[in-house]
C-alpha cells in the first residue's frame, strides 16, 4: 500500500457529505466561470489585456495564499475550516449582485469580487484536498477519480445555469451562487471532525510551508507533477481564460450562452474521460498518461489558431477537456498517494498552486500577447513552450516510467 494511505481508515458514510460540499462549491464556481468573463468581456466590452487582468484578479490570490492555506489546513480541523469558507464565500456574490442591481457595475467592482473569491478558494482547496484521504481511505485512486468527476459535473451544472445570464440577469444568478455556497456548509457540518496532524503543529507557519516544499521537491514522483501543473496553469489555463472568451465575442459575435457552450464542451469532455477512468480503475503508468494527454492539449491549442466554425471550436474544446480529465485525475492521484499524512495539505497546496497560481501569470502574459498580435496568433507560443517543457520532463524526470 502506498505511503501515507494505510493510516487513513475511511469513515463510514462520510464520503457522500464530502461530495455534497464539493458539489456545492463547484456548482457555484461553474456559475462564476461563465458569468465573470461575460461581465468583463461582453457587458463591459473590455479589451483583451483588461480581460486578462480581471481573470488574473480571480486567480492571483492563489500565488499569495494557497501555501499558507495548506499550512493552516495541516494544523486545524478541516471540517471546521470548510464550514467557515463556505459561509464566507456567500458574501462576495451577494455584494456584487447588489452593485449590479443598483446600476453601478464597474471594472473595479469585478476585480474586487475576483480577489475576494480567489482568496477564499486559496484557503478552501487545500483543506478539502487533505480531507479526501480521511473520508475515502485506502482506495485513493478511485476516490480521486470520483471527486474529480463530481467537481467537473458540478461545474457543468453551474455553467448551464450561467448560460441564462442574459435572460434572467446576473443579480439573480449571483444570489443563487451565494445560496449554493452557503448550503455547502450544511454538508460540511455532517462531516466528523478531522483532527490536525500533530507533526505539523511545531514551528512557525512559514517554517511549515518551507518544510512542505522541501518534502515535495525531494520526492521523485511529486516534483515533476508540480512542474507540469505550473505549465498547465501558465500556458493552458491562461490561454483558455483569455483567448476563448475573446474568440467567442470577436469571431462569432457570441455572449454568455456561447461562452457557456464552449465551456460545456470542455467540461463535458473532461467528464467523459473521468468516468472512463473510474470504470477502468487505477492505471499502471499514470505519469505516462499525464504526459501524453498534455501533448494532445498542446496540439489542440495550435489547432485553435485556424479559422473554424463555432462547433469546430467546440469539438476542439471537447478534446481538450478529455485530455484535462486525464492529467488532472492522474496527477492528483500520484500526489495523494505519495504525500505523507503530516505534509499532505501543504504538498497538495503546491499541486494546486501549479495551475491556480500559474494561471494569473498566464492570463497576464497571454492577454498582453493577444493585444499585441491577435487571439489566433497568441495560441501558438504557449503551445510550443509547453511542448518543450513536456520534453524536459520526459527526459529529466521519472514521470514517464512511474508505476502505481
Amino acid at each position: 500500500m502506498p505511503a501515507g494511505i494505510a493510516d487513513n481508515t475511511p469513515v463510514r458514510g462520510q464520503f457522500p457529505f464530502y461530495l455534497g460540499s464539493l458539489g456545492a462549491w463547484f456548482t457555484g464556481l461553474g456559475l462564476q466561470l461563465v458569468m465573470f468573463p461575460w461581465l468583463v468581456a461582453v457587458v463591459l466590452e473590455a479589451p483583451p489585456h483588461l480581460v486578462g487582468i480581471a481573470q488574473t484578479a480571480l486567480m492571483a490570490p492563489s500565488i499569495v495564499f494557497i501555501l499558507l492555506g495548506g499550512a493552516v489546513a495541516d494544523r486545524n480541523d478541516g471540517r471546521r475550516l470548510l464550514i467557515r469558507y463556505h459561509l464566507f464565500s456567500a458574501i462576495p456574490p451577494l455584494a456584487l449582485a447588489a452593485v449590479i442591481g443598483s446600476g453601478n457595475l464597474s471594472y473595479i467592482a469585478l476585480v474586487v469580487f475576483g480577489l475576494a473569491m480567489g482568496t477564499l478558494g486559496a484557503f478552501a482547496m487545500p483543506a478539502r484536498d487533505a480531507l479526501l484521504a480521511h473520508v475515502a481511505g485506502a482506495n485513493i485512486a478511485r476516490g480521486v477519480a470520483i471527486v474529480t468527476g463530481v467537481q467537473f459535473l458540478a461545474q457543468l451544472i453551474g455553467m448551464v445555469g450561467a448560460s441564462q445570464a442574459e435572460a434572467v440577469g446576473a443579480p439573480v444568478l449571483l444570489a443563487i451562487q451565494a445560496a449554493i455556497m452557503a448550503l455547502g456548509a450544511v454538508a460540511c457540518w455532517k462531516l466528523l471532525p478531522a483532527p490536525a496532524n500533530k507533526a505539523s503543529a511545531e514551528g512557525s507557519r512559514f517554517a511549515a510551508i518551507v518544510e512542505g516544499m522541501r518534502e515535495a521537491f525531494s520526492t521523485p514522483s511529486i516534483w515533476p507533477v508540480i512542474v507540469a501543473m505550473l505549465g498547465i496553469g501558465i500556458f493552458y489555463i491562461g490561454s483558455f481564460n483569455v483567448l476563448l472568451p475573446v474568440m467567442v465575442r470577436d469571431d462569432y459575435g457570441g455572449g454568455a450562452r456561447e461562452i457557456a457552450t464552449v465551456n460545456f464542451f470542455f467540461w463535458g469532455g473532461a467528464l467523459v474521460s473521468i468516468f472512463a477512468q473510474v470504470r477502468i480503475g487505477q492505471l499502471k503508468h499514470p505519469g505516462r498518461a499525464m504526459l501524453v494527454s498534455l501533448v494532445l492539449s498542446a496540439f489542440v491549442l495550435i489547432a485553435m489558431a485556424l479559422p473554424l466554425p463555432f462547433y469546430g471550436l467546440g469539438a476542439l474544446c471537447a478534446i481538450w477537456g478529455i485530455s484535462a480529465g486525464i492529467n488532472m485525475t492522474q496527477g492528483r492521484t500520484i500526489v495523494q498517494m505519495a504525500a505523507p499524512p503530516s505534509h499532505r495539505a501543504r504538498i497538495l497546496s503546491l499541486f494546486q498552486l501549479g495551475f491556480m497560481g500559474g494561471a494569473p501569470v498566464g492570463t497576464l502574459l497571454i492577454g498582453a500577447l493577444a493585444g499585441l498580435t491577435d487571439v489566433h496568433t497568441a495560441c501558438i507560443p504557449p503551445a510550443l513552450i509547453m511542448l518543450a517543457l513536456l520534453l524536459f520532463l520526459r527526459l529529466r524526470s521519472g514521470l514517464w516510467g512511474h508505476r502505481s
